[in-house]
């Protein structure tokens, strides 16, 4: 048989209890339009009924399946699709996201040498509401430094995360983050393209930094991992950040003192409407 001229692409899914959205984005994975597509599904110890979904979807799909038998957490499940990927490129989607079926065609499109990732605009929805997330053409290792303008995948080489060490399994959350912030300071930005291309689910049973305790404690040690990287206006709007995710009364003096010019009105639609 000839050699398939598209590069090969790992999906990798980590999932644990989430077996009624899990079906719907591996079914997004199996629309792509790139063909050359390997799918890897860690079940990180479900409980649920996982396994019976994972068994129906492999009847029809071709799938790798790796179960851990004790849970070990997102961040190691990933390390361990990524370790097993067969891909040249890797790109991740979480249990309860989908993908738009030209995902992957498009970020490869837009994968060039001098950049160490892909990723998309995103949907967003919040329960009923719904809004799109339009980020920056390119984002670099100094806009990360402000905060995670990248969101939560990306489609990048198998050899780059490798060689950053993966995902950082010390860190309670915010996982996804350091990575980029690792990925961008080794191998350039990261580049955007200007299609939405996952709908992520913001729900209200999804932990964020703003209900989670871990997730407030992961992003402070995000945090104090990079802090040496960054300059003050960088600092200060960290630690801003970081107490208004706490839910600490931030007085609007010591916002217009830790925000930049460039997000404050990001920042004052925040505190008006959120």
């Amino acid at each position: 048989m000839p050699e398939n001229p598209q590069p090969l692409v790992t999906a990798y899914i980590p999932t644990c209890n989430r077996a009624d959205t899990l079906l719907r984005a591996l079914q997004s994975v199996a629309e792509q339009t790139w063909e050359n597509l390997e799918i890897i599904v860690v079940d990180d110890a479900s409980e649920d009924n996982t396994p019976d979904v994972l068994a129906e979807f492999s009847e029809k799909h071709a799938v790798t399946i790796i179960r851990n038998q004790t849970p070990k957490g997102a961040a190691a499940s990933r390390n361990i699709a990524i370790e097993q990927a067969k891909g040249e490129f890797v790109a991740g989607l979480d249990d309860d996201d989908f993908w738009r079926p030209k995902r992957v065609e498009y970020l490869l499109d837009g994968f060039t040498e001098g950049i160490s990732g892909v990723c998309s605009n995103d949907r967003m929805i919040f329960g009923e509401r719904e809004a799109v997330w339009k980020k920056k053409e390119t984002i670099t290792l100094q806009d990360l430094l402000f905060y995670n303008q990248v969101g939560n995948q990306v489609l990048t080489r198998k050899e780059y995360i490798l060689e950053v060490g993966g995902y950082d399994e010390s860190l309670p959350a915010a996982q996804d983050y350091d990575l980029w912030i690792r990925l961008a300071h080794d191998f350039g930005p990261i580049k955007c393209v200007p299609h939405t291309l996952q709908v992520v689910n913001m729900s209200d049973d999804r932990e964020s930094i703003t209900t989670s305790d871990n997730q407030i404690e992961g992003y402070r040690a995000c945090f104090e991992k990079h802090r040496h990287k960054m300059n003050k206006e960088q600092e200060k709007y960290q630690q801003y950040r970081i107490r208004m995710a706490a839910g600490e009364n931030v007085s609007w003096l010591q916002m217009f003192r830790s925000v930049p010019s460039q997000l404050l009105v990001k920042e004052i639609t925040r505190k008006l409407f959120l």
